[in-house]
């Protein structure tokens, strides 16, 4: 994943889970900075492939945060997330935890 500058509006936080996960009930990425309390935000499937850092994501087999505001990611540094998707009380896939970095 890019780095991300600190505060940065408008920046899609995107994770593969590499299955289809449309049908999935809820789906959240939780992120989690090197220092500080975890966030969780609400993520969308979308339909349609795309092409990250030259890896393609195909449609309905990941999930996506665009960040809203500038304490969505407001610590400077390293940062880990990961997506929890719900299915029922039973099926929760989740992934590991993937990481990037919050620059100045």
């Amino acid at each position: 994943m890019t780095d991300i500058n600190n505060g940065e509006i408008g920046v899609p936080l995107r994770i593969n889970l590499g299955e289809d996960i449309s049908a999935a009930t809820n789906t959240i990425i939780r992120a989690q900075p090197q220092i500080g309390a975890a966030k969780e935000f609400p993520a969308t499937v979308p339909n349609t492939n795309v092409t990250v850092d030259g890896v393609t994501l195909l449609a309905n087999q990941y999930a996506e945060y665009t960040t809203l505001a500038k304490e969505d990611l407001d610590y400077t540094g390293k940062w880990r997330m990961k997506l929890d998707a719900v299915f029922s009380s039973t099926d929760k896939p989740q992934t590991n935890y993937v990481k990037f970095r919050v620059l100045p």
